[in-house]
């Protein structure tokens, strides 16, 4: 998706569209440079049906003035109808994308929150729980037959061989695979692969375990004062631990954020930001927001410099 050029002129041009990008910056891009797009249509709209009202003379002196000019310099075509074009739009993050961007960082929310003993860097299996070995598949998409190969090739056979002499009838190796998704029958494949008995489950977060908590690190003190949001403080641990560890002082916490989004009808499920705060060069963000008329719960997203989000409700 870039910063959003096709869906910009989508949606300049009436179109319905939909975009996707993995990187959270090239999302924020878009979604400011849509707000802005949506705002210049919907003055043309209000100005082309207060057209439409006026009587004829004065609309035809009116229809004389030049077109109402985008704020990127485009212009549209005042003789087009464009009562009816888009300018809404919803964000939304697949398969859990704020938790799990980072593959090595979801590999150990995962083994805390399921309570995994983890296993040193490098080992076949990620951890043990339960007696049973403990695998992470691949986190961002689903988990393949191709992705049991890595583990199937690091299977010690001449173990599984003894073990299969020494208790002949039982499972050589008690396996549970956790994944983001899966194909069918990922179990069935990998004992397929084995000659030796396996006993191996998987463990699929969407599905088995849609209430599973993982651990938010940071805060944040965010108020309503004098008709205003105002975030008074930020606090991103896992950003300010390794700012310590470099010997970082940091003393405005606003040096420390990527970004602010700001829903003012927030729905309790999607956030639909009408401020997108991005500073640009060396800036920093505003810190402090006017709240429009008839706004109903406001939601704030505060993004930090590692990419890791905090969301609040404010209460008015």
């Amino acid at each position: 998706m870039g910063s959003g050029t096709t869906q910009a002129v989508a949606m300049k041009l009436g179109r319905r569209f939909i975009g996707a990008d993995i990187n959270l910056g090239a999302v924020q891009t878009t979604t400011k440079r849509l707000l802005g797009v949506a705002a210049d249509l919907r003055e043309k709209q209000n100005k082309a049906a207060k057209t439409a009202a006026l009587p004829k003379q004065m609309e035809l002196a009116v229809a004389a003035e030049p077109d109402v000019e985008y704020s990127d310099g485009s212009n549209g075509s005042a003789k087009e109808d464009i009562s009816t074009w888009y300018t809404g739009f919803s964000v939304f993050n697949v398969n859990h994308y704020d938790v799990f961007r980072n593959p090595l960082e979801a590999r150990d929310l995962l083994l805390a929150a399921l309570e995994v003993q983890p296993y040193p860097a490098g080992s076949l299996y990620d951890g043990e729980k339960d007696g049973r070995q403990v695998k992470i598949m691949p986190v961002n998409r689903i988990a393949t037959r191709v992705d049991l190969n890595a583990l199937i090739t690091g299977f010690n056979l001449r173990e599984f061989e003894e073990r299969s002499a020494k208790h002949p009838g039982r499972p050589v190796e008690s396996i549970t695979l956790v994944c983001m998704g899966h194909e069918p029958d990922l179990a069935a494949a990998l004992k397929e692969q084995v000659p030796y008995k396996l006993d191996v489950e998987v463990v699929d977060i969407l599905r088995d375990k849609a209430n599973l908590e993982f651990k938010r690190d940071a805060e944040a003190e965010v108020v309503i004062e004098n008709g205003r949001v105002v975030i008074r403080q930020f606090y991103p641990m896992n950003l300010l631990q390794k700012l310590s560890l470099m010997k970082e002082n940091v003393e405005d916490w606003r040096e420390l954020v990527e970004s602010v989004m700001i829903d003012f009808n927030y729905d309790g499920a999607v956030l639909e930001p009408s401020v997108v705060d991005i500073p640009e060069g060396k800036g920093l963000v505003a810190g402090a927001y006017p709240i429009p008329e008839g706004a109903g719960a406001i939601r704030v997203k505060i993004t930090d410099l590692l990419s890791e989000s905090l969301e609040t409700t404010v209460k008015s």
